[in-house]
C-alpha cells in the first residue's frame, strides 16, 4: 500500500502544476501575439510613424512576457540543455527589446542611464555563459547541433554586448537617424528571434538548422532594406545640412 502525502503537499502540488499549466499559456499566447504584431508593425514603420507606435508598444509588452515566462521555465528545468539554451535566448531578446525601446528615448533627446550599462553587463555575461556551455556540451558529447546553438548565440551576445557598450560610452557620435536604425535592426531581430521559437517548437519536418536559422535568412533581407534606408536618410540629411 503506498504511503498517503500530506494533503497540503499534495495541495501545494497540484498549485503548481496549475500555475505551470497558466505560465505556458501566457507565454503561447504572448508568443503569437509578436508573430501577428511584428509584421503589422514593421509594414507602418514608415508608412503611420502613430500606428506603428501603437502595434509596437503591443509587441513590445508581448516579447517582455515572452522573454520573462521562458526564463522561468528555465528554473523548473535548470538540468535540461534546451531550456539551458532557451535562457541564453530569452535574455538576449530581453536586452535586445530593451536596446530598441531606449534608442527610441535617445533619439528623442533622452540621457544614457545606468540600465543602459546594466541590461549590457547582462547581455556580456550571458554571452560568456552560452560559450562556456557551449564547450561544455562539445566535451560532454552532447548532440553536435546543441553546442553550434550555443556558440553562435553566445558570439551574438558578446557582439552585441561589445556594440552597446561602444555607443553607449559616446552617445555624442549617434545622430537621430543612427538611434532609429539601432532601434529599427533591433526590433526586427527580437521578431527574428520569436518567429525562430515558432519555426522551433511547430516545424519539426524541417531539418535542425532550418528551424533555428531560417526565419533570420528570411528576414534578413528586411534588416537591409531598413538599413539602407535609414543609411541614406541619413545622407541625404548630412547633404543638405552642408549644402545650407
Amino acid at each position: 500500500m503506498p504511503f498517503p502525502l500530506p494533503y497540503n503537499f499534495t495541495k501545494r502540488k497540484v498549485m503548481l502544476e496549475l500555475l505551470g499549466k497558466i505560465s505556458l499559456v501566457i507565454h503561447i499566447t504572448a508568443g503569437v501575439s509578436t508573430l501577428i504584431t511584428g509584421p503589422i508593425a514593421i509594414f507602418y514603420n514608415f508608412k503611420d510613424p502613430k500606428k506603428h507606435r501603437i502595434v509596437g508598444k503591443t509587441f513590445f509588452y508581448a516579447m517582455l512576457v515572452v522573454a520573462v515566462s521562458a526564463i522561468a521555465g528555465f528554473f523548473k528545468h535548470p538540468d535540461k540543455v534546451f531550456f539551458q539554451l532557451l535562457l541564453g535566448i530569452a535574455i538576449v531578446v530581453l536586452t535586445g527589446i530593451f536596446r530598441g525601446v531606449r534608442s527610441i528615448y535617445l533619439m528623442k533627446g533622452g540621457r544614457v542611464i545606468p540600465f543602459d550599462f546594466g541590461y549590457t553587463a547582462l547581455l556580456g555575461l550571458n554571452g560568456a555563459f552560452m560559450i562556456c556551455l557551449s564547450a561544455w556540451h562539445f566535451y560532454a558529447g552532447t548532440m553536435i547541433a546543441l553546442p553550434i546553438l550555443f556558440a553562435v548565440f553566445g558570439m551574438m551576445s558578446l557582439a552585441d554586448a561589445a556594440r552597446n557598450r561602444k555607443i553607449f560610452s559616446a552617445p555624442e557620435t549617434m545622430g537621430r537617424l543612427d538611434w532609429m536604425r539601432l532601434h529599427t535592426s533591433t526590433m526586427l531581430g527580437a521578431f527574428t528571434a520569436s518567429t525562430t521559437a515558432f519555426t522551433v517548437n511547430a516545424a519539426h519536418f524541417l531539418p535542425w538548422y532550418l528551424q533555428w536559422f531560417g526565419p533570420t535568412l528570411l528576414l534578413l533581407p528586411l534588416q537591409v532594406y531598413f538599413g539602407r534606408k535609414l543609411k541614406n536618410m541619413r545622407n541625404n540629411a548630412l547633404k543638405v545640412s552642408t549644402l545650407t
